[in-house]
């Protein structure tokens, strides 16, 4: 799987059973906003790094392509504490409209 099949962007990686909880909700929100005071999300270039650590495990996961105009005040760059690469955090929940795009991930062609 290739990153060039991901538009540049910011994504969120959500379990299926998580999606169809932000459905329920109206938007997406998880556990680390609570106790980190953000929501992990990674961009299009972290996302197969992200899958592979912590969703590989998972017969069905979603790529959520945010709308990063619409989040622009909720959307913070942080350094990893160990590697010091960037990722992208959002400080609020997120509205489902701020979704432009679903994937299922591992993208198939």
């Amino acid at each position: 799987m290739s990153v060039q099949a991901l538009p540049f962007g910011v994504y969120i990686l959500a379990r299926e059973a998580d999606w169809a909880r932000a459905h329920e909700l109206g938007y997406w929100h998880t556990p680390a906003l609570e106790s980190e005071g953000f929501i992990h999300a990674a961009s299009h270039e972290q996302v197969p790094g992200v899958y592979a650590r912590h969703f590989a495990d998972h017969v069905k996961v979603f790529v959520l392509k945010l709308d990063e105009a619409a989040l622009v005040d909720y959307l913070q760059w942080d350094a990893h504490p160990v590697t010091g690469e960037l990722y992208p955090h959002i400080t609020a929940p997120i509205p489902l409209e701020s979704v432009e795009r679903v994937y299922e991930w591992p993208l198939e062609y």
